[in-house]
């Protein structure tokens, strides 16, 4: 197996505030990155006007990436790793617990 691909959609976010900017959604990537053993190796983020946000994390493992539409209380993770310590339930409970639980989220998971 060459990794994990984690496609994930969280619908429902019943504090979309914390989707509108960069300061505000970057405690859950990092959360995701501390408990998963990923390393960044570089940062590329956008704020959009007037809210909206995208940041997009370079991984020695590969990447992870962040979308969010507060209007539509919703957002988008994507995360591809060869971590062999890549769990996808712990991803998943991490932003279930970030988001206090009052979300849908959906997850696709493919092994490359």
């Amino acid at each position: 197996m060459l990794g994990k691909h984690l496609i994930i959609d969280i619908h429902n976010i019943i504090n979309s505030d914390v989707l509108k900017y960069i300061k505000d959604i970057k405690p859950l990537l990092k959360l995701i990155i501390d408990n998963t053993d990923l390393n960044v190796v570089g940062e590329l983020i956008y704020q959009f006007y007037p809210c909206d946000a995208t940041v997009m994390y370079l991984l020695a493992e590969s990447h992870l990436s962040i979308h969010t539409y507060p209007e539509l209380n919703y957002c988008a993770i994507d995360l591809y790793s060869c971590n062999n310590k890549f769990n996808a339930e712990t991803i998943i409970e991490i932003i279930s617990n970030f988001f206090n639980d009052n979300c849908w989220i959906t997850k696709h998971l493919i092994e490359r």
